[in-house]
């Protein structure tokens, strides 16, 4: 036997201590009786000294001193020699994807399925070199290459899998080359068969159990422009019909349906969802199954969260109650030209070094459309020069009525959607650094504020505005890929699922998603809901196998060689039982024991 801290051996000393307590504390009993003289002529006891204190040894004393034994060995971790295989070098690697939060079909969660499986590969090679390794579509070195096991050991218990995708074949094959070692095994322990194969590789699976996914889900504006549609995909992977119920939220609102899907069976849904306001929508179904992440899914549209729009000029409360309706919105101070998604000039020109998107109602904005004096007379009928623009989405404008038309003189190439006597009523153009439109008559000189298209034209018009729109983000992000800043404008803050935020470089492309849920994002344009969902992928499918042992691949060596089994676990063991039973002895009287 071997220990590896000797010096706890010392501690054995303690025994003469517990002895003397022990003695110091048991005393002979006196006993009254009628006279003295009675006992004079009795006899000597005729037992030696040692004879008396084996009388007065107990089994608790016993216990306590064998108690001391154990915990003083346990301390002193001893270990035996012992023959175990040797490999030149064994690679664990952790399927890091999503799916491992999920649980197999036994109920037990894959994570620790995972980690029972890597360290029992650590008991088989005591002595051989380890590399502990996580892939996913971020893969990463968990232990670098090592004898070092407790280190490994550490870490295969801190691991817990990410909310990322899968790896592929080249993200495991750099992970395997910058160990810079000879792997005579390469063990991938994960849910089930991956994608690639490797020459070396070794698939230790585990059956995923039961589960009822949403795989897929997007929302896209109505064409008609009246609220959106959402797209919804489900799977069956249960062997029976599921009835399940369907819902699908922007907040405020939410529509319900059933479904019925057969075992192992798909099945889309299209959604009309009139009403909805956005900008963030959830689906999700009821059910408890082996991977809740994927029982709800979220979207985003390209709608801001809060639009801060500055107005420059006469303030219209028809104009202001308009602007106000199409969801969150501050007015800033007209003092303040920086922060604002959109300038909005009533009535006088702006300035040219105004940046931003820009409404001109009855304005003017150097270098890119000049607003005159009204002519003469009455305007006469308005004409609808772009009837399917969609700022006139959902709009009648020959409801409209302009009583008076100013000269308007375009600077810049745009188009007229609506003119009267000649002169564009409504103008927009779509220049490389913003998006501007123009309103030109003076809304108390229609009958614009009176109209229920109104607040719908100014809801387009806005909406076109945005910077935005004309390069809306990826239908479906998913955590673990990088989302790009550009959609959105120059980045400020970025708010993550959990309510951190931190300031973004105004020169950064991008983020990493590394958890799913909503992103508050902050731009020079405004601000934003980004949704971010586990990738559909990461949903599990049922496998056949269960879960298998990792054979020895063909060709490994598996030399035996010396190494130490330790034995301090077994002490620590025997030391708990011994002070059960201690226990038990000093509390129940019946169970035989000596006092003197």
């Amino acid at each position: 036997m071997i220990f590896a801290s000797p010096v706890y051996l010392s501690l054995l000393a303690l025994a003469a201590g517990i002895i003397l307590l022990y003695f110091l504390h048991t005393r002979r009993q006196r006993h009254e009786v009628s006279a003295l003289f009675l006992w004079e002529e009795l006899p000597n006891d005729p037992r030696t000294r040692a004879a008396r204190i084996r009388v007065r040894i107990d089994a608790l004393l016993l216990l306590q001193l064998l108690v001391l034994v154990a915990v003083v060995l346990a301390l002193a971790q001893p270990a035996f020699l012992t023959k175990k295989p040797r490999l030149a070098g064994l690679a664990i690697v952790l399927d890091g994807s999503a799916s491992l939060r999920g649980r197999s079909a036994d109920g037990r969660l894959a994570a620790d399925l995972a980690r029972s499986e890597a360290s029992a590969l650590l008991d088989r090679y005591p002595t051989t070199p380890v590399a502990l390794l996580e892939l996913s579509t971020s893969p990463r070195v968990l232990a670098p290459v090592s004898t070092d096991h407790e280190r490994v050991r550490r870490a295969i218990a801190a691991w817990e899998p990410t909310w990322f995708g899968n790896g592929t074949g080249e993200d495991l094959t750099g992970l395997l080359a910058s160990q810079r070692g000879t792997f005579e095994r390469v063990v991938l322990l994960t849910d089930g068969q991956p994608a690639f194969s490797l020459p070396d590789l070794e698939v230790v699976p585990f059956s995923p159990g039961e589960n009822l996914a949403l795989t897929a889900f997007s929302v896209r504006e109505d064409p008609s422009g009246i609220g959106s549609i959402a797209f919804v995909r489900m799977r069956n992977d249960t062997p029976s019909y599921r009835e399940v119920t369907v819902r699908v939220s922007d907040g405020s609102r939410r529509i319900l349906f059933p479904a019925l899907i057969a075992p192992g069976e798909e099945q889309a849904y299209v959604l009309p969802f009139p009403t909805s306001v956005g900008p963030v929508f959830t689906a999700t179904i009821d059910g408890a199954d082996t991977f809740p992440a994927d029982d709800s899914r979220l979207f985003s549209l390209a709608r801001r969260t809060e639009w801060r729009i500055r107005i420059v000029g006469q303030i219209d409360r028809y104009l202001r109650a308009a602007l106000a309706s199409v969801g969150a919105v501050r007015f800033l101070e007209a003092s303040d030209p920086t922060s604002a998604d959109i300038n909005v000039a009533y009535g006088v020109p702006l300035p040219a070094g105004v940046s931003g998107s820009v409404l001109l109602v009855h304005g003017s904005l150097p270098g890119v459309v000049e607003v005159g004096e009204d002519q003469e007379g009455d305007a006469g009928t308005l004409a609808v020069d772009a009837p399917g623009d969609p700022l006139l989405a959902n709009v009648d404008p020959l409801d409209f009525v302009v009583r008076r038309a100013p000269v308007v003189r375009p600077l810049a190439a745009g188009v007229t959607l609506l003119s009267a006597g000649g002169e564009p009523v409504l103008w927009r153009a779509d220049l490389p650094e913003r998006r501007v439109v123009l309103l030109a008559p003076d809304p108390v000189k229609t009958n614009l504020p009176l109209t229920v298209d109104f607040p719908i034209l100014v809801w387009n018009i806005l909406h076109w505005l945005s910077l935005a729109d004309p390069s809306a983000p990826p239908p479906a992000l998913v955590a673990g890929e990088p989302i790009p800043f550009a959609p959105y404008g120059v980045p400020e803050r970025l708010k993550d699922p959990s309510g951190h935020e931190t300031e973004i470089d105004p020169n950064s492309v991008g983020f990493l998603a590394k958890a799913p849920g909503i992103y508050q994002l902050t731009t020079s344009s405004g601000a934003y809901a980004i949704a971010v969902n586990v990738d559909w992928n990461e949903s599990p499918r049922p496998a056949g196998a269960g879960t298998v042992a990792p054979p020895a691949r063909e060709g490994a060596t598996n030399t035996l060689e010396a190494a130490l089994l330790s034995a301090w676990p077994i002490a620590a063991v025997l030391a708990l039982a011994l002070l059960v039973l201690e226990s038990a002895i000093y509390q129940r009287p019946g169970l035989p024991r000596r006092r003197e």
